[in-house]
C-alpha cells in the first residue's frame, strides 16, 4: 500500500531489528484485508526509547510491537497494561486507545491459542518447558495463567532454571525437572534455539525419554521441521510447529489493533501459513 494521509502507521521497535520478518508479515495481512495501514521496523537503542515513544504519540501511530531489549523497560512509558502483561512484567504489543498507550503480551498467549486449537483443552496437561530464557518465561507464565495442571522446567544451567521458577511464583508453583522425569509430562515445548537454522542437526532432547503419547512442540520455525519435530513424528508423537506460534502472535496483535472479525482472523492465518511456507522453503532442511 502506498503511504498517504489515509494510511495509519504501525511498527516494530527493538535493538536490533534488521532481518525481522514482522514488517513483511503485517504488511502482507494489511494488504490482504484491505486495511489502511503500513508497518515499518525502527531501530531504537535503549537510551532513545523514551524519546521514540513520545514521537510515536506525537505522530498518532496506530500501534506498535516491542522486541528485545525493550519488552520490560517500555512499561514505564505506557499508560496501562492488560492483566496478563502486568503480571508477566513484559510487553510485546502496544495499542493506541482513548485511554492512552496500553501494553499487551501476545508471545505466550499466541502459543496457548495454537495449543487449544490443535490439542484441545490444556487445563489437564502437565507441560515440560525446555529452556529458561525469555521465551520460556513468557510461555510458562501464559500456560500457568491459563490453568495448566503443572509446569516443569529443564535447562542445562540449573541456576537459570531456578531463577525462572522464582520469577514464575507470581503465577504459581513450577518445578525443576530431570531427564528421568520427562516421561511424566503430556506436552513438551522447546523454547531454546537448539535446532535453529543453520544448526539443524542439533536437538534439545532425545525423544526416547519422553512419554510415548506426549505432544511435542518446537518454537523454532526455521527450519519448520526441526530435528526434534522429525524425530518426534517418526516415533508417533503428535507435533506443534513453531511457525504456528509466530503467526498467532502476529494475528493476536492485529486483533488488538483492529478488532478483526473471526473471518478476517481465519483469512490472515491461512494467508500467512501459505506465504511463510514459501518464504522458509529454501532453508527448510526437510530433505534430511
Amino acid at each position: 500500500m502506498n503511504l498517504t494521509e489515509e494510511v495509519r502507521l504501525y511498527g516494530l521497535i527493538g535493538d536490533p531489528v534488521a532481518g525481522s520478518r514482522s514488517p513483511w508479515i503485517h504488511n502482507t495481512v494489511f494488504n490482504e484485508l484491505g486495511l489502511k495501514a503500513a508497518y515499518l521496523a525502527f531501530h531504537v537503542e535503549p537510551t532513545r526509547l523514551g524519546a521514540s515513544i513520545a514521537g510515536f504519540r506525537a505522530i498518532g501511530m496506530g500501534g506498535f510491537n516491542i522486541t528485545i531489549p525493550h519488552k520490560q523497560t517500555v512499561i514505564g512509558h505506557l499508560d496501562g497494561l492488560d492483566p496478563f502483561a502486568e503480571k508477566l512484567g513484559a510487553v510485546n504489543t502496544v495499542a493506541v486507545t482513548p485511554e492512552g498507550l496500553i501494553g499487551y503480551n501476545t508471545d505466550g498467549p499466541g502459543l496457548v491459542s495454537v495449543l487449544r486449537r490443535q490439542i484441545g483443552p490444556i487445563e489437564d496437561k502437565k507441560v515440560l518447558i525446555l529452556g529458561a530464557g525469555g521465551a520460556a518465561r513468557g510461555i510458562a507464565g501464559s500456560l500457568m495463567y491459563n490453568g495448566v495442571k503443572e509446569v516443569g522446567i529443564c535447562n542445562r544451567t540449573w541456576t537459570k532454571a531456578d531463577a525462572l521458577i522464582r520469577d514464575l511464583e507470581i503465577f504459581g508453583k513450577a518445578y525443576i525437572v530431570d531427564r528421568e522425569d520427562f516421561k511424566n509430562y503430556d506436552l513438551v515445548i522447546n523454547t531454546t534455539s537448539v535446532g535453529m537454522y543453520p544448526f539443524e542437526d542439533a536437538t534439545p532432547v532425545d525423544v526416547k525419554y519422553l512419554k510415548p503419547d506426549a505432544y511435542v512442540c518446537d518454537i523454532v520455525y526455521k527450519p519448520r521441521r526441526t530435528r526434534l519435530i522429525r524425530e518426534a513424528e517418526a516415533t508417533g508423537h503428535k507435533v506443534v510447529f513453531g511457525i504456528d506460534m509466530l503467526i498467532e502472535q502476529a494475528v493476536l496483535a492485529e486483533q488488538i489493533w483492529f478488532s478483526l472479525s473471526d473471518e478476517q482472523v481465519d483469512r490472515a492465518r491461512t494467508l500467512l501459513q501459505t506465504e511463510l511456507m514459501k518464504a522458509l522453503q529454501p532453508t527448510e532442511g526437510e530433505k534430511k
